[in-house]
């Protein structure tokens, strides 16, 4: 697919007005995508980043997670590209990581700035598919990166990019009211320019994207502060928490079971201990960040067997503030929006003591 076989859509703008944050009051904010930012898509083992050679098994990983009353499938296949090595042009097989998910990150927070526009495909197999593209340059990227503390060179960006372009996303529901599968980006164009300031690139994101954007299923979060973690899965925790997490406050605590967090975002490991220290360490990074006041952990047991451990998590007075922030303007945005909300983000409501996403 190629650039010249979309067509704007302006029927759309008001959504993506709706997408849009304050450039200068909200410049550390972007928006969490329901659904989408809720699977994990993202493989972080360094020893699986580079395969120069794999089986149809190797190529592809999937994980088995629910959303609300949706069991869902998400399956990711490996981008297969070209990269030199000691001076030796090599193809290897590459699933997307950090790196990848930060960039992303970083091209939505660009999209909130009035950059985003609404197209549909008008020829071949994508006929009358929608997406939502964006315009920017390199140096954009590597500026707003540096911005949040984050350093990857040019060569890096562009890998990444080439890496979302070329591997798969699918996420599709048992009950198949979901089922989607396309590149991460199904579409993108760098013009390469020995200036990189001015290296002109687009993307179209994953139709789940649009398809959140669209339908304004979405909510404000403190994007910056995420991008600190240092831990991924304290990241990917953190971004699950903004979103779901809407009655956040003081002394309500919020439960959370261990076997929930793996199957959303990792695989598990073979000895259940070594899952629960990982999450451990993600909830020690989420107090002292002020986000969370403290948490308790306690066993899950049938008989003596210990066979989960359940999180009961405590606001801090900084993160329940911030979630009453976003949820007057998730509820603004809800009353504002034109389309039907297929996935929408419902409005607040109260909700029962104990809580599992």
């Amino acid at each position: 697919m190629n650039k010249k076989d979309l067509e704007p859509i302006k029927s759309q703008q008001l959504n993506l007005n709706l997408f849009e944050l304050d450039p200068l009051l909200d410049k550390n904010y972007s928006n969490t995508l329901e659904i989408y930012d809720l699977a994990g898509k993202f493989l972080y083992g360094k020893l699986n980043k580079y395969l120069s050679s794999a089986s149809a098994e190797e190529t592809e990983f999937t994980r088995i997670t629910n959303y609300k009353d949706m069991e869902l499938r998400v399956s990711v296949t490996a981008a297969n590209i070209e990269r030199v090595k000691g001076g030796t042009k090599q193809r290897v097989f590459v699933f997307p990581g950090a790196r990848e998910e930060i960039i992303e990150d970083v091209l939505r927070k660009l999209a909130t700035e009035r950059r985003a526009e609404a197209y549909e495909a008008t020829t071949g197999t994508n006929a009358g598919t929608k997406f939502v593209g964006i315009a920017f340059t390199l140096y954009e990227i590597y500026e707003e990166l540096k911005r949040v503390g984050k350093s990857y060179s040019y060569a890096e960006i562009k890998e990444a990019l080439h890496i979302m372009n070329r591997s798969i996303l699918s996420i599709q529901s048992m009950d198949k009211s979901i089922d989607l599968s396309a590149p991460f980006f199904p579409l993108m164009a760098i013009a390469d320019r020995g200036n990189k300031k001015e290296t002109r690139s687009f993307v179209c994101f994953h139709p789940m994207v649009t398809n959140v954007i669209l339908t304004s299923s979405f909510r404000r979060y403190n994007y910056a502060k995420a991008l600190e973690f240092n831990r991924h899965f304290t990241r990917l925790t953190y971004k699950r928490l903004c979103h779901r997490w809407i009655q956040a406050s003081p002394g309500k605590p919020y439960t959370i079971l261990l076997s929930t967090l793996i199957s959303a975002m990792k695989d598990p490991y073979q000895n259940t201990y070594q899952d629960k220290a990982l999450f451990k360490g993600v909830m020690e990074d989420l107090v002292k960040e002020d986000v969370l006041e403290r948490y308790e952990m306690t066993p899950k047991k049938e008989g003596k067997k210990i066979i989960d451990w359940r999180f009961e998590l405590y606001a801090s007075n900084t993160f329940a503030k911030q979630v009453a922030a976003n949820n007057k303007v998730a509820n603004t945005i809800q009353g504002s929006s034109s389309d039907p909300e297929e996935y929408a983000v419902p409005r607040i409501q109260q909700s029962e003591d104990e809580i599992y996403f």
